[in-house]
């Protein structure tokens, strides 16, 4: 439950929420084996609130997750090489390293369809369109949440729009 809470929270963009479902499965120690899930959305959470918040405390736990999704991408690149990827550009973007968080933006969207994770190759666009907007590149950013959009409608089975 913690898990799928802590998902939905994150996609829906209720990034305290999210956090506060990842806090209670470590505390509870009820980790499901779904290899890098948990860490990857966990990551994703950490990094939102540090990027909202500027606590440290967020960077801190999100390296954790890093260096997990890091051993999980050596043993399964084609599962886990795009969340590393997309977990590099958000840490790189608060660091205020732009061209380097740019480039792995772009290299976990690569990977993400190569390797067929369309929901997760839409997350990676709607973090790079919000990288673009946070940087000043609206064009961008538009391209990045198009392409976020379309990816969206297509993993839930819609047609998309005109």
């Amino acid at each position: 439950m913690f898990f799928f809470g802590c998902v939905e929270a994150y996609i829906y963009g209720d990034y305290e929420l999210a956090v506060n479902f990842a806090q209670k499965r470590h505390e509870t120690g009820f980790d499901v084996p779904f290899y890098g899930m948990t860490d990857f959305f966990d990551c994703l959470s950490f990094l939102a609130m540090a990027h909202q918040s500027g606590d440290q405390k967020w960077i801190l736990s999100a390296k954790k997750s890093i260096s997990n999704i890091d051993y999980f991408a050596k043993i399964c690149p084609s599962n886990c090489e795009h969340k590393l990827l997309l977990l590099q550009a958000e840490m790189k973007s608060i660091m205020g390293e732009v061209e380097e968080a740019s480039s792995k933006y772009e290299l976990a969207i690569s990977a993400a369809e190569r390797n067929e994770f369309i929901h997760e190759q839409a997350i990676a666009n709607e973090r790079a369109a919000e990288f673009s907007l946070r940087n000043g590149d609206s064009s961008r950013a538009a391209h990045h949440y198009g392409e976020a959009q379309s990816l969206f409608l297509k993993k839930m089975g819609r047609p998309e729009e005109s």
